[in-house]
């Protein structure tokens, strides 16, 4: 009898990339002599008509290989993105025919009578595949099994055909197991799959319901940062691998790639910023994040540019000729949302992914003991404020000198006492410290900060409004395509020009705003 957790990863790869993958030096250099092996397996699951072993969590099958046959049962499994973790008991029987009771001196602390009173098990589907079989040693300390399976599902007369690829972490750390897969992600495409091939048979079955949205689960501000933070990483990161399944096989979803991922890849970044001194490798996450931030970005700035441009052409009302704006914003959606679309194709998403999570299981994480995650964030906080105020005075003490200078260059007598008032405090300051007006902001939205009155938390809501205008019309600005800057005819020219002023009027007013807002919550500051 065997009993263990199953620790795997389950990835889809196409079959024409199936060689590159054991050709290359991560499989090929990396397996264990004598390891390799192809097997022919036949696994018969069960269960009660009415799925009483799923409703309890478990998974029931016997699996034939040759002429030896091996009952297994699997209890319920957590998942993330394609990585699982199960425990299962396996026994051997003499043949394929179900039978619970030979778990009952294996340790299983299921009572199966009870559980099925006089409910009969029964065969639900077949799974027959060719197991490619390999033991990879990718590290010193780690050995895990690949297994490439290719073959189908039978079940109800329906079929759906298998072509995966399979982890197994047989000794060492999750972490090592999670870079590899990233190398794998690297060097060809995969996609993952969080289905099991119980849970694709039942499927085909229609005996599966689906999971519908499901509902994002916020920090626990008062359990440890490292757990907390863990599980944020774990959440989102599954859901941009799921997202980017449909995303690869639709065709059509190109131009809406910023709004399906963005929002997921943006949270795994404000992670990153709040852990930075308290955990090892967050600036390498960092950088590793910004392949798939930047044509994100790029996109959805391009995709506002064009909904303003439309907007102000229509105010126009034909003084500005032939729109010659219009087509050119949309090619550049289309180009940018053609580049995600191949970085997906590619397995770039999945490869930062695994990369993301494997840092965080390798991070060196301090204080993790006794600090909690909303402990965190007001140490973080705090450490933000001391930034403010640190720019504000190198800002009085430049203006300090450039007034003196001014006075000696004059020759003016010296006016003491007289205060160095900033011009423009609020937009130098959130200028300088743009990320960081950002996550205060942020914070000030997600928990009750103590460093901060409710006044001055007030005060820095309407602030942050202004902030975040400002940087979206920067954003804006930054975006316009260098053809547009390079019109070549009059009517080309005058139309950008239009939409140049109209976001140089639009930054001035932020500017404004930022510095009345500004002005007004850093008097509530302690």
């Amino acid at each position: 009898m065997e009993k263990n957790v199953e620790t795997e990863i389950k990835l889809l790869i196409a079959k024409k990339d199936v060689k590159a993958l054991v050709a290359s030096p991560l499989v090929a250099k990396k397996t264990k002599k004598g390891s390799h092996k192809t097997v022919k397996l036949v696994n018969i699951y069960f269960d009660t008509r009415d799925l009483l072993l799923r409703q309890a969590g478990i998974a029931y099958r016997v699996r034939q290989n040759g002429k030896k046959y091996e009952a297994t049962v699997k209890l319920r499994r957590t998942d993330a993105g394609g990585l699982s973790a199960r425990q299962e008991f396996s026994v051997p029987v003499k043949n394929a025919k179900p039978d619970l009771s030979v778990f009952d001196d294996c340790g299983l602390q299921v009572d199966f009578d009870a559980l099925l009173g006089t409910a009969q098990v029964e065969k639900l589907f077949t799974v027959r595949v060719k197991r490619e079989l390999r033991l990879l040693q990718v590290t010193k300390e780690t050995l895990v099994e690949m297994a490439i399976d290719q073959g189908f599902i039978s079940a109800g007369g329906k079929k759906e055909t298998i072509d995966e690829v399979e982890l197994e972490l047989k000794e060492g750390f999750l972490a090592d197991l999670l870079a590899y897969t990233a190398k794998v992600a690297a060097e060809v495409p995969v996609f993952t799959e969080s289905r099991s091939k119980y849970a694709r048979g039942l499927a085909l079955l229609d005996k599966l319901e689906p999971e519908g949205a499901r509902p994002l689960q916020e920090i626990n501000w008062d359990n440890d940062y490292c757990e907390e933070y863990k599980k944020q990483f774990y959440q989102y990161g599954t859901i941009i691998m799921e997202e980017q399944n449909v995303f690869a096989d639709c065709g059509k979803l190109q131009t809406e790639a910023d709004r399906i991922f963005l929002p997921y890849f943006e949270r795994m970044q404000e992670a990153l910023y709040w852990l930075q001194p308290v955990m090892d490798g967050s600036a390498g996450m960092q950088a590793n994040l910004q392949g798939a931030l930047r044509p994100l970005y790029k996109l959805r700035d391009t995709k506002a540019l064009l909904k303003r441009w439309k907007s102000l052409y229509k105010l126009a009302d034909g003084r500005l000729g032939a729109d010659k704006v219009t087509r050119l914003l949309e090619n550049r959606m289309e180009d940018l949302g053609d580049e995600i679309q191949v970085q997906v194709n590619r397995g770039m998403y999945s490869s930062i992914v695994f990369s993301l999570w494997a840092a965080m299981e390798s991070a060196g994480w301090k204080a993790e003991e006794y600090l909690q995650a909303g402990q965190l964030l007001q140490v973080r906080v705090k450490d933000i404020l001391e930034k403010i105020e640190d720019a504000m005075n190198r800002e009085k003490e430049a203006e300090a000198e450039k007034a003196g200078a001014m006075l000696v260059g004059n020759l003016a007598p010296e006016k003491k006492g007289k205060k160095i008032q900033l011009k423009e405090p609020g937009y130098a300051t959130v200028t300088r410290l743009g990320k960081e007006f950002h996550y205060l902001v942020t914070a000030n939205e997600i928990s009750k900060l103590s460093d901060l009155s409710k006044d001055s938390r007030k005060k820095l809501e309407k602030l942050g409004e202004a902030v975040r205008d400002l940087f979206a019309v920067n954003s804006l600005g930054q975006s316009v395509p260098a053809e547009l800057l390079k019109a070549n005819t009059v009517i080309a020219a005058r139309q950008s020009g239009y939409l140049l002023g109209d976001l140089a009027a639009e930054q001035l007013m932020t500017r404004k705003a930022v510095n009345k807002a500004f002005t007004k919550w850093i008097k509530t500051v302690k």
